[in-house]
């Protein structure tokens, strides 16, 4: 009879186990990968004093910038100040991301609304305080049929009517 060997060689051993055979195959199959990832990483070790030397560079110039007309750092901190300042409310925006996402997709934001809604706020403005502190009185259906005459009244009941007609039509077709 023929002796055959024991497996007592322990790489022989570990490549009997299916889970170490397994992955053997996948680093085979992903070798190009492998060998383009180590080149790039040698590259980058052989680059590393080049590299260091640009950031070195690129601190110098904002150190420079800083003291000179651009602002520098001087420019950037309050922003980052800011930014910390907005930190308690990430987590309540965080939790209304779906809402916070609707009014950003929404017309609310278009730049045509944002000025029309603007001109409304400064006329509210406006006509609260020539309004302020004084008894509200129009006088009666004469009077009002004088200020219906006055041309920026009219400009704006139009407005007005018009903003009914299309927030209704808007309504009742469900947009």
């Amino acid at each position: 009879m023929a002796d055959v060997p024991a497996r007592t060689d322990a790489l022989d051993a570990m490549l009997a186990d299916p889970e170490i055979r397994q992955s053997l195959a996948v680093l085979v199959a992903n070798a190009p990968t492998l060998a383009a990832l180590a080149a790039m990483g040698s590259g980058l070790l052989q680059r590393g004093p080049e590299l260091m030397d640009n950031i070195n560079a690129s601190l110098i110039q904002l150190r420079e910038a800083e003291g000179g007309e651009g602002g520098g750092l001087a420019e950037v901190l309050p922003a980052i100040r800011s930014l910390s300042k907005l930190a308690p409310v990430t987590e309540t925006l965080a939790a209304r991301a779906d809402s916070v996402a609707a009014l950003l997709d929404s017309a609310i934001l278009d730049p045509e609304v944002v000025r029309v809604i603007g001109s409304l706020g400064e006329a509210a403005v406006q006509a609260e305080k020539a309004t302020q502190g004084r008894q509200a009185s129009v006088g009666g259906l004469l009077a009002l049929n004088r200020q219906l005459k006055d041309p920026q009244v009219q400009q704006t009941l139009a407005f007005v009517i018009e903003l009914a007609k299309a927030f209704g039509s808007r309504t009742s077709s469900g947009k």
